[in-house]
Formats: C-alpha cells, sequence, structure tokens
C-alpha cells in the first residue's frame, strides 16, 4: 500500500511539472468565479470573515512555502507541495475577485481595471518567476495590493465610519504596520544566509513602492471610493416628494435603445430646468455628504456649473435617495457627476440638451 501511494505521488508530481502553469491558473479562476457570486455588501458581516479568512490563509502559505522551499534546495529528491500552492493560488484569486465586485460597484471601471489588472500581473508572475525568492517578492508584493484594498473598505466601514483624506492616510499607516509584522515573519522565520537582510531590504522596497503607488492613484482619484457605490442615477423633467419616496418624469428612449430606460438627449424650451436623482449605497452607521457636480462641455473642456452637495447615512440597501436641480441650460454636452467631498468619482449620467418649441411626451416613474 505504501508503494502505491508513493507511485501515485510521483504521479501527481510528474503532472504537476507538466502542468504547473495551468493548474496554477484553474486555481486563480476557481477562487475568482466562486466570490464573484458571494461577494454583495462591503459591510456583510460574512463576507468579511471569509475575506479575513483568504487573507489569513495565503499570508500562512506564504510562509510555510517558503519554509518548505528552503527545505527542498538541501534534498536530494526534493517534493513538492501541491495542495498548498493550489490552495494559495485560489485564496489570491477568490481575494481579487472579492474585491473586484465590491470596488466596480463603486460607479466607475477604474476599480475592475485595477484588480483585472492584478489577476492578469499573478498570471505573468506564475509564468515567469521560478525561483524560491522570486516567488517570495511577487507573493509579498500581490498579498500587500490585496491587504491594502481591503482595508481600504473595512477601516472606512467598521472602525471610522468616514471617508476622506484623513480616513485614507490612517488607512495606509495601519497597513504597513500589518504588512511590518508579516515581514518581521518572513525575516525570522524563512529568510536564511548571510544575504537575508538584503532580501528584505528588496521586499521592503517593494512593499513601500506599493504604498506609494496607492497614494499616487489615490491622490489622482483613481482609486474608486470604496466603500461607497452608486446604486441609481437619472436625469429628469421634474422630481417631486411623495409618501414612500419620489415620483419623477422623463423622455423614455427610443425602442431601439434597449439597453436604457431614460433617453440620453434631454429637450429643453425657455426656462427649462434639469433634475439629477442619485441613490448611493453607504454602510450602516457610516455619514458623509454627496456632491453633485453639473458640467457642460465647452471648447476648452468640461466647464463646472455648480456643485451642490445633500448628506447621506448609510444602512439603506437601495441607497440614500436625493437629487439636485440646475436651471443654467445650454444646449450641449452635459453630465452630472456624482462625488465625495474631495472629489473622488462615484459614478455619472451624462446627456445631451436639444432645444425644441415643445417638451415631447414624458413618462412617470416612481424612485
Amino acid at each position: 500500500m505504501h508503494k502505491w501511494w508513493e507511485a501515485r505521488y510521483k504521479t501527481g508530481v510528474e503532472l504537476w511539472d507538466r502542468y504547473e502553469r495551468r493548474i496554477s491558473a484553474l486555481g486563480l479562476a476557481l477562487g475568482f468565479f466562486f466570490d464573484i457570486i458571494i461577494a454583495e455588501r462591503p459591510d456583510d458581516p460574512l463576507n468579511n470573515i471569509l475575506l479575513l479568512f483568504y487573507l489569513f490563509v495565503a499570508g500562512a502559505l506564504i510562509v510555510i512555502l517558503n519554509l518548505r522551499g528552503a527545505e527542498r534546495e538541501r534534498e536530494e529528491n526534493p517534493t513538492q507541495p501541491l495542495f498548498l500552492l493550489f490552495v494559495m493560488q485560489i485564496c489570491f484569486g477568490a481575494l481579487a475577485s472579492n474585491l473586484l465586485v465590491l470596488y466596480g460597484k463603486s460607479g466607475t471601471l477604474v476599480g475592475s481595471a485595477l484588480f483585472i489588472g492584478l489577476l492578469a500581473a499573478m498570471l505573468i508572475g506564475n509564468e515567469f518567476l521560478r525561483t524560491r525568492y522570486g516567488q517570495l517578492r511577487f507573493n509579498i508584493a500581490v498579498y500587500y495590493i490585496l491587504l491594502f484594498s481591503y482595508l481600504l473598505i473595512v477601516i472606512p466601514t467598521f472602525v471610522l465610519h468616514s471617508i476622506g483624506t484623513l480616513v485614507f492616510l490612517i488607512t495606509g499607516i495601519t497597513s504597513l504596520v500589518f504588512i511590518g509584522g508579516f515581514l518581521w515573519l518572513i525575516y525570522y522565520f524563512v529568510l536564511r544566509g548571510r544575504k537575508r537582510e538584503e532580501y528584505l531590504a528588496q521586499v521592503g522596497s517593494i512593499v513601500f513602492g506599493i504604498f506609494l503607488a496607492f497614494n499616487l492613484l489615490y491622490f489622482l482619484k483613481v482609486i474608486p471610493p470604496v466603500p461607497l457605490s452608486l446604486k441609481d442615477i437619472g436625469v429628469y423633467h421634474s422630481i417631486e416628494r411623495v409618501e414612500g419616496g419620489y415620483r419623477a418624469t422623463y423622455e423614455e428612449a427610443p425602442w431601439w435603445k434597449f439597453w436604457r430606460e431614460i433617453d440620453s438627449t434631454y429637450t429643453i424650451t425657455t426656462g427649462s430646468s434639469a433634475y439629477c436623482f442619485s441613490s448611493v449605497f453607504a454602510p450602516s452607521d457610516l455619514n458623509a455628504p454627496i456632491f453633485h457636480r453639473w458640467e457642460r462641455l465647452s471648447e476648452g473642456g468640461w466647464v463646472t456649473i455648480s456643485r451642490i452637495s445633500y448628506p447621506i447615512s448609510g444602512g439603506r440597501a437601495d441607497g440614500y435617495r436625493g437629487f439636485t436641480q440646475t436651471g443654467k441650460l445650454l444646449e450641449g454636452a452635459w453630465r452630472c457627476n456624482v462625488e465625495t467631498a474631495n472629489g473622488a468619482l462615484i459614478g455619472r449620467a451624462s446627456f445631451t440638451v436639444e432645444k425644441a418649441g415643445s417638451l415631447p411626451e414624458l413618462s412617470t416613474t416612481s424612485l
């Protein structure tokens, strides 16, 4: 029986050596698609427990696999920890996909692009990085990106109940404290030899580079303003408060624009106004001002016509609703941006204003 298991294991190692790249990609894909289904709200306790579990397991496996790698370097016939490698790939993929969903719901494509790019980088790293220390540096880089991304959600949601520049800076410092403790474990339990200070310096410089990159992306307003997310937005001809919500009138999109309900053309007559309605989700206990920035396209680019705020409070599954009005309409391209106090974009509605002698037939809807 022992020989039978030994033969099966040898066969497994040979298959891993032959299909390692495909198996690694499969692990990432399994984790990715599993958590796309699960991820919903940034304040969901079960989802956060799952994310913390992934982070713990992935971090533990980075340490264990590199300890095992150091032992294999001294063995004549080293064995591959196939299952552990596969599980770590699943954890990385699941973390990336879960965060992809949460960032993608912030109303822009930027958050999605960041994590799709990260998944591509993981696949490339698995393809080309073969040395143990090369893999160690790469895995810690991926781990820190995922850790920082998660802390950007969890600290505003559960700790500070707010968003903004100060919250981001506190989150960044917290991420450095966590990864500093992790690197301490790596230094004392994984790195060996006279060059371990050099290896630690290399890994530390990578982490600090990622930290600086996050700060640059934040202050360039590239990182979506998680945990806020846009649930609904539209530009209407009139909005009035009614019992249980709002009632609005709008121009229906023609039948061939089957992907939208409200037409992108906004017809005006003399003295017409436009109303921008938005519904923004915020986690429970989080309160923050939201701004509508009305902009018109001119020869020099987008010009701000007005910037109007209204407060939101978290907890409502369909988002906190509010609207603003502008009466300075001229023909041409317009948009209403929904943004945070520091200008981070949550979402927008774009439309084209056209003047006519009378308004078309308007439809009515409840919001």
